[in-house]
């Protein structure tokens, strides 16, 4: 029988974004990632202000 090659696994390198998003913590998000108060998702899933109704 012969034996299968196998590939070595390469290390998967970390973006600036990623890493930047685990370090820095995002405006309006607690640590355990929910939001603030004050605070709405918006199109595309960014994080922005809600305002007010008056």
């Amino acid at each position: 029988m012969v034996a299968k090659k196998t590939k070595t696994k390469k290390k998967k390198s970390i973006t600036a974004k990623k890493m930047c998003s685990r370090i820095i913590q995002r405006e309006g998000v607690k640590k355990d990632g929910t939001l603030k108060k004050g605070y709405r998702y918006a199109k595309g899933g960014r994080i922005v202000k809600a305002k007010t109704k008056k």
